[in-house]
């Protein structure tokens, strides 16, 4: 068995990647490796087995052309902690207004106001996969509490209470987190039906932009101009339509890149393509929710 990464690596990393997945590992070779470890996509071969992310989603893959038996792992988890920070560092800038301080501060406006906090608020965490548990352990150390909603709960101290749908969390939350995998039963889950039932004033998206309803967020922002919605995603990106609503405020899709994120999640790939051989690998990805 051989595998090969379809991403420009050094031959360090690449060399490291044979180490932990115990075979050889080379780059940019697909007709000559039954496992290919990808981003973003796959090379159909008669030689494929098994197609490896490097991505924690795997929304982008066009399953349509991946050859009969071959199966696919995704990399949950590789990006949770960072992309939760980025949550919570959007979270913090619009509570503090850190942005417009800075700004005022900066063109010689100094001058103070209150400002908002997290502590005492309710997260409400959609999709309790990787993102959802490192944001309610970070939640938890800002004093919020936390309620769920997953289709498959598994117990996690830090959530205090798994709801029983996506309608009963939005009503019984201050912080609605969007952390939901991109397939064909969540896109455009967070519709006009459920905005309605939004009790909070702040939707945090760092999911997949099609997981909301474009057209029925838009109308709900205008009719509700002191709600907010941060997010890290954008329906077309990077060709971000304008103008953006005044109360919505965007980040270009950053919050998985930090420093050495990638190799990371490269030698994390790597450790399941070991698993795969050894006859337990994890993540594996329910095609036929994507076909």
């Amino acid at each position: 068995m051989k595998a090969t990464i379809l991403h420009d690596v050094s031959p360090e990393v690449a060399e490291k990647c044979s180490k932990i997945a115990g075979i050889e590992v080379s780059v940019q070779k697909p007709e000559d490796a039954d496992i290919q470890i990808i981003l973003p996509r796959f090379v159909p071969t008669d030689r494929l087995k098994a197609v490896q992310t490097i991505s924690a989603g795997v929304d982008h893959l066009e399953f349509s052309r991946l050859p009969p038996n071959v199966e696919v792992f995704s990399n949950a988890g590789t990006f949770s902690d960072p992309v939760a920070e980025h949550a919570f560092a959007m979270m913090l800038a619009h509570e503090k207004r850190i942005c417009q301080f800075f700004s005022e501060t900066r063109n010689g406006n100094y001058r103070k106001e209150r400002v908002g906090s997290l502590s005492g608020r309710t997260l409400g965490v959609l999709g309790h996969g990787g993102i959802g548990r490192s944001s309610a352990r970070i939640a938890k150390a800002f004093g919020m509490n936390v309620n769920a909603f997953t289709r498959t709960p598994r117990e996690d101290r830090n959530v205090d209470r798994f709801m029983d749908s996506a309608e009963e969390l939005v009503t019984n939350c201050d912080v609605l987190l969007i952390a939901l995998p991109k397939t064909k039963e969540t896109l455009g889950i967070v519709n006009k039906n459920l905005l309605s039932k939004f009790y909070g004033d702040m939707i945090v998206n760092v999911a997949r932009a099609d997981i909301v309803a474009e057209g029925d967020l838009l109308h709900f922002l205008a009719e509700n101009p002191e709600k907010v919605y941060l997010t890290d995603v954008w329906w077309n990106e990077p060709k971000v339509s304008f103008p953006i609503p005044e109360n919505a405020y965007l980040t270009p899709h950053i919050g998985g890149i930090s420093r050495n994120s990638v190799d990371n999640a490269i030698y994390m790939a790597c450790e399941n393509v070991r698993r795969y051989l050894e006859g337990h690998p994890e993540n594996r990805v329910r095609i036929n929710e994507y076909r």
